[in-house]
């Protein structure tokens, strides 16, 4: 954690394949997968199954695969992606980063698919890591402008069949609700095309920035799993953390709108989930019926 604290990247050997490596699994197990690189240590140490043969850089598949083992459900593809980004980033490639840098509209984490429909957004959080890089999980996800109908969908096939993910996730780096039209198309379009859930991420001022309850709008379309940021046990708090420029009224209307999705639990089957973002800063916030989840990952490597 120190290590961490300081900035520094957790490199794993094959060293991580033996028998006998239970500790530097169990590091690996703790460490998040943003703070991980892969290594050869070629000529030496190879992994198995070709311990005690000549070590050789294209090994290092070995070593990614053990990660992904330990941290399922992230899957290989995922551990791949995101220690290549570490890797870009650590050592300065960016400009031979190619596919990493493109922007990304449905992208991959473990089964789940998400969607990035729009980079707009009610509050700049403190927390929110486009601040920084527009990296989540290895994705880049500056958009150059808003995809439409044909683009989303044409993004989703070149990712596969709607129906092999456990769940379609509106989130990206933006407010999913402000671009509802939009949103509420490609739930349809995903439902007509068996999409198995659809789920929600969203900061809750839905409501309030289109005028009305949506709720509704949402549960028609097939959303049935929501996660709210609460981000706050408080006003006070939620203003400071979210920086939001509905100072007044915007943090009541969070909790409005959680209310609201909570009535259409029992007859609609929607889920509410009020997620705080860091456990270490804030209290736990309850509405009766939903559960919360207090964040204990570094708001850094927050994702969902």
């Amino acid at each position: 954690k120190k290590y961490l604290d300081l900035g520094f990247k957790l490199s794993i050997p094959g060293i991580i394949t033996f028998k006998n490596a239970g500790d530097l699994r169990e590091a690996v197990r703790r460490f998040p997968v943003e703070a991980l690189l892969v290594e050869t240590d070629c000529p030496f140490l190879a992994p198995i199954p070709y311990r005690g043969k000549r070590n050789e850089p294209a090994y290092v598949t070995k070593v990614a695969e053990t990660i992904a083992q330990i941290k399922a459900p992230f899957t290989l593809e995922d551990v791949a992606r995101i220690t290549t980004q570490n890797a870009i980033d650590l050592f300065g490639l960016e400009k031979y980063a190619g596919p990493y840098q493109e922007p990304q509209i449905a992208y991959p984490i473990r089964n789940s698919l998400y969607l990035n429909i729009t980079n707009r957004c009610s509050n700049p959080c403190v927390f929110c890591p486009k601040f920084d890089d527009w990296q989540v999980k290895g994705h880049y996800l500056r958009l150059g402008q808003e995809p439409g109908f044909e683009k989303i969908v044409e993004a989703i096939a070149a990712r596969g069949k709607v129906s092999d993910f456990d769940e379609l996730v509106f989130v990206g780096f933006g407010e999913p609700t402000i671009a509802l039209d939009m949103l509420k198309k490609v739930a349809r379009w995903a439902k007509e095309n068996g999409v198995k859930r659809l789920r929600l991420d969203t900061d809750g001022l839905g409501n309030l920035y289109h005028g009305r309850n949506i709720v509704p709008e949402l549960a028609e379309v097939g959303v049935t799993h929501v996660n709210v940021s609460l981000n706050g046990p408080d006003r006070e708090t939620y203003n400071r953390v979210t920086r939001t420029p509905h100072k007044e009224d915007g943090y009541e209307a969070v909790k409005a709108f959680i209310h609201l999705a909570l009535m259409r639990d029992a007859s609609d089957n929607v889920t509410t989930v009020v997620v705080n973002i860091d456990a270490d800063l804030l209290e736990t916030t309850e509405e009766p019926g939903a559960t919360t989840v207090d964040n204990p990952i570094p708001p850094d490597w927050y994702l969902e």
